[in-house]
């Protein structure tokens, strides 16, 4: 391996290279998303132009800086860029990606028989394993330590194709957790926006591991490659460690608050439309009430959470309870 020059912060933010892997992946992703938008747009769906923001810019455009600046080049000798490298894929292009709902635009670019389809592929059980809110988060923990605490690192390093399988594989199973979360497509009706919000803050807790693991470790990581690194220059590989795993715990952590944030607020949206549609049905039902009853008058003596429209009526309903008579 050619020489290093010592990592400085002007070599840090000019430095690049190019990666044909990386490039392939995201205009595929590009192509596939903009395809996306013009099918639902031909039947009749203006898809926000604020997701399609978010998908390219933060999610696309972090596998660009992740994979091709100087993060992937100086990994090769320090372990804290490799780290950086690892969380940026793990936890921020994840996020971005979801935040352009891929999975509701593959929904609304389908016509009526391609989103059964759809449906039947979200509904498969393995996939409902996966991305089950419980089981995604220790995936992507166990990932974390198979990466540093085995020879993963190493193998990475010295085959490309190894390199590419685990950028894929993190990306990936940081997909898993964060697309259902921020869509509406591969979770249960019961996984609820306060249910969410939950499973993401403890994410958020059990992201602090393996950044915890790293700083601490009594052995160094990946030592049998970057004993075999020649560098003169920078931190010690003790203190390159512990770099490592303070930029791990940091990112995960200062990654879940906004992440917990942009859930309470589609719950705050949930609610206010839920709160529309209740009052635009008790309209409907004012208008449709006996002109012979006395104005304002309620249309029955059965309490409130028999009569608004709401999960309680129709749980009413659902077992006989609106049908008792009036009492005398």
């Amino acid at each position: 391996m050619t020489a290093l020059a010592p990592l400085t912060v002007g070599r840090f933010v000019s430095t690049w290279q190019f990666d044909g892997w990386a490039t392939a992946v995201v205009l595929v992703l590009l192509a596939g998303y903009l395809a996306g938008m013009r099918a639902a747009g031909r039947r009749g769906i203006t898809w926000p132009r604020a997701r399609a923001a978010w998908f390219i810019g933060l999610g696309l455009g972090t596998i660009v800086v992740a994979t091709m600046s100087s993060m992937s080049i100086y990994s090769r000798v320090l372990l804290w860029p490799m780290a950086l490298q690892v969380t940026l894929l793990l936890t921020i292009v994840p996020v971005g990606l979801g935040l352009g709902d891929p999975l509701g635009l593959v929904t609304a670019s389908l016509s009526t028989s391609g989103r059964v389809h759809w449906r039947r592929a979200l509904d498969h059980p393995i996939f409902r394993l996966l991305t089950f809110p419980a089981v995604a988060p220790l995936l992507a923990v166990a990932t974390q330590f198979v990466v540093f605490f085995t020879g993963y690192i190493g193998a990475a390093q010295h085959h490309v194709w190894v390199l590419q399988v685990l950028q894929a594989q993190l990306v990936i199973t940081g997909c898993l957790f964060v697309l259902p979360l921020l869509g509406v497509e591969a979770l249960p009706a019961w996984c609820t926006q306060p249910v969410r919000m939950t499973f993401a803050a403890v994410d958020g807790l059990l992201d602090a591991i393996p950044g915890i693991a790293v700083m601490t470790s009594g052995s160094l990581v990946a030592d049998g490659y970057y004993r075999s690194v020649s560098r003169s220059w920078g931190p010690t590989r003790s203190w390159d460690q512990i770099i490592a795993g303070g930029l791990m715990l940091t990112i995960a952590e200062v990654v879940a608050i906004p992440f917990v944030a942009i859930l309470f607020r589609a719950w705050i949206r949930e609610d206010a439309a839920r709160a529309e549609d209740v009052d635009l049905a008790l309209d409907l039902a004012d208008l449709q009430q006996d002109p012979a009853a006395p104005q304002g008058a309620p249309p029955s003596n059965r309490p409130w959470w028999e009569v608004d429209p709401g999960p309680l009526a129709d749980r009413a309903a659902r077992y006989g309870w609106a049908e008792r008579p009036p009492d005398n």
